[in-house]
């Protein structure tokens, strides 16, 4: 028991006063694209596209049954748990010839804890046909905001001073930094490379000894490719999201199977943290209806494999994520009448 408060205050507590503060993440990771490499964006080539994401990471973790005193647990039983690490991604993303690329915005609200952070990136990327596919390169300016909640927690030390103080004035911050990335798609297979929080710098937060919280810089390596196997209404597609911070590694590995286009099914596989199962369909995918081919829905539950998360003794039960993406054209055919060029019959008005 003793061991699992450790964890719990290691995490929250150092979050805040160490020094660094990573992205969120998701076993969804080609469907937030837009948020980790601004390159990514308006890849699909619609004119609008939006995602949303719901990530619960680490579900129900409860490594203390005395977090919350006694008097309070029948009444504040929503702060008996650690319920892990909460995320919401929302992405817009707006593609114009016009423009000679898209526009892209991205929300994210991630609870850790005691610690709620909230960032907001908005770039441009620009796009243009390179050989058989297409190359995107974009910048994106981002702010963060990290409050601190307080929430009656119990501590090992709550004459801790720091802790005292994280009580008492819970400190908060808005921080501005970039982002820079690039992107290629072609027929089978993509890829792509990004640098975020390029400034890294740090933001001092009133606290004794004068501790200070820093957005990491990371840099994102992304790819994937498209089989089509022998029975041509399945492919398969291997996908892989590599992250540093330049002091540890993460790796995301995904195998999706795809039928008709329509329903796609896979596992990924995070290096020494959870293995998730994937499942999700585009119904309308052989629509006519340009206003329906685009929905996309999803679901994912991933399996803990970390040591001290197995949901006996308090620990979780896993991992749940949701996307749900939408993506459509808004311009209109022309239709010509008498005569005139064969050439231009046609024009894209977006």
């Amino acid at each position: 028991m003793e061991k699992k408060i450790i964890i719990l205050i290691c995490f929250v507590v150092s979050s805040i006063t160490l020094k660094a503060q990573l992205d969120g993440q998701t076993a969804l990771f080609p469907w937030a694209s837009p948020y980790y490499n601004p390159g990514a964006v308006g890849m699909q080539n619609n004119t609008l596209c939006f995602t949303f994401l719901f990530f619960n990471q680490n579900s129900g973790f409860t490594p203390s049954e005395g977090l919350v005193s006694g008097d309070e647990q029948s009444s504040a039983s929503e702060n008996q748990y650690f319920h892990g690490i909460r995320d919401f991604m929302v992405n817009a993303e707006f593609y114009s010839r016009k423009i000679r690329g898209a526009i892209g915005l991205s929300v994210l609200s991630d609870d850790i804890g005691p610690q709620r952070n909230i960032g907001v990136r908005l770039g441009y990327t620009y796009r243009m046909k390179l050989g058989s596919g297409d190359f995107g390169v974009g910048f994106q300016a981002n702010l963060h905001n990290m409050t601190y909640k307080p929430n009656n927690w119990v501590y090992i030390d709550p004459n801790d001073p720091i802790i005292h103080e994280l009580e008492t004035n819970p400190p908060s911050y808005l921080n501005m930094d970039f982002g820079l990335g690039v992107h290629y798609k072609a027929e089978t297979w993509d890829v792509g490379a990004s640098v975020v929080n390029l400034m890294g710098k740090e933001v001092p937060i009133v606290l004794s000894g004068g501790e200070g919280l820093r957005l990491a810089r990371q840099l994102y390596i992304h790819g994937g490719y498209i089989w089509t196997l022998p029975n041509p209404s399945w492919t398969l597609e291997p996908k892989a999201l590599i992250k540093t911070d330049f002091a540890t590694f993460q790796t995301d590995l995904m195998v999706l199977t795809r039928y008709n286009g329509i329903i796609w099914t896979g596992l990924n596989y995070r290096i020494q943290d959870a293995v998730t199962v994937l499942i999700g369909a585009r119904p309308f995918f052989n629509s006519s209806n340009n206003y329906l081919k685009g929905l996309d829905v999803g679901f994912a539950y991933g399996i803990d494999t970390k040591k001290f998360a197995y949901k006996s003794g308090g620990g979780s039960f896993g991992h749940f994520e949701l996307v749900l993406k939408y993506c459509f054209d808004i311009y209109k055919t022309e239709t010509f009448f008498g005569y005139g060029s064969s050439r231009a019959i046609y024009r894209n008005q977006y």
